[in-house]
């Protein structure tokens, strides 16, 4: 990014209620707590804002990153030469759809049957506050992705689940931005959904999801007392404690679990609880792990995962892939 670019974008956001910053650590923004440097990051806070980013970021030939919240992204050493981009504010809030609202979605609620109904979230709120919400308001549907850090956009991409559940059981539709700023509107009809993907099959099938921002998520839920809610939700939480790891830098799961056979099991058989490279280390809690023990770069951790792959390999003839995404 030159000086041109960068005098550019300090224009653009200096009376954003986050302007862009320059030059910035990614470890702080990663729950690995690892990873070089970001040319720049922003905060949006509205869907104006994000528009007008992305058009100016179009415009330069800029490339850009949306991270959620730092739960399943790594950024290499080497650092991003582009802007790293946060969903805050109105793209955090979570609200009943009314039938009321003069929109596609809102009308629809009204041919939801079962009682059912819309709740839309932001793109950026995380998972924990989602579900916080929903519990208080007893609406039910989510609950296994209780303990699942990360954004509601973020899960929603890479079809994020747990425990036989995964979000998109509950997707009705999707409000999206392109990397030139057009906002588009996708259906649950218009994707494929499967372990940890998301696909576009529909009108816009010629689009790459990953190249959409996910603004807001409509969800179809259903109403259930609060207190069979949260029982569900204080389960989940019990089990994911007893079996991963508490109090350390992680990005979750590391890998994928390849068909059939689970990343963990595979990880462990081959007898590498444990294992160490610089201060990254494999979980002795839970073998899919790869946590930041102390101060570890982003090299230690990649290198680590490297092994973990080379070692399953030849061991099983497997080849892990990686849950998280590298950047």
């Amino acid at each position: 990014m030159d000086r041109q670019q960068r005098e550019s974008l300090a224009g653009l956001t200096k009376n954003w209620p986050s302007a862009m910053q320059f030059d910035v650590p990614m470890a702080g923004y990663s729950t690995l707590r690892a990873g070089g440097r970001a040319a720049a990051l922003i905060d949006v806070h509205r869907l104006s804002e994000l528009r007008r980013l992305l058009e100016q970021l179009h415009e330069q030939q800029l490339v850009f990153r949306v991270i959620g919240r730092g739960s399943n992204i790594l950024v290499t050493d080497k650092g991003f030469p582009g802007v790293i981009i946060r969903l805050k504010g109105e793209l955090e809030q979570v609200d009943l759809v009314e039938a009321s609202d003069e929109n596609s979605d809102a009308l629809e609620t009204k041919k939801i049957e079962g009682g059912e109904l819309l709740i839309n979230a932001g793109g950026g709120c995380s998972l924990g506050n989602f579900l916080t919400w929903c519990a208080q308001q007893g609406l039910s549907g989510l609950e296994f992705m209780t303990g699942i850090p990360g954004s509601v956009g973020g899960a929603v991409r890479m079809n994020a689940g747990a425990l036989g559940g995964e979000i998109g059981d509950c997707l009705h539709s999707l409000e999206c931005v392109d990397a030139c700023g057009s906002t588009i509107r996708v259906p649950r009809s218009d994707l494929r959904l499967s372990y940890r993907k998301a696909e576009l099959v529909g009108r816009d099938r010629e689009r790459d999801i990953d190249a959409l921002i996910v603004a807001s998520v409509n969800f179809r839920l259903m109403r259930v007392e609060q207190g069979e809610i949260r029982s569900r939700c204080a389960g989940y939480l019990s089990r994911r404690k007893g079996k991963q790891p508490t109090g350390v830098a992680s990005a979750g799961s590391f890998f994928k679990n390849p068909a059939g056979d689970a990343a963990g099991r595979l990880i462990e058989a081959a007898g590498l609880k444990g294992r160490c490279c610089g201060e990254a280390m494999v979980s002795p809690v839970h073998a899919n792990f790869i946590v930041n023990t102390g101060k570890s770069t982003a090299t230690d951790i990649l290198t680590l995962m490297e092994q973990v792959q080379e070692t399953v390999f030849q061991e099983f003839a497997v080849r892990l892939e990686p849950e998280v995404e590298i950047i």
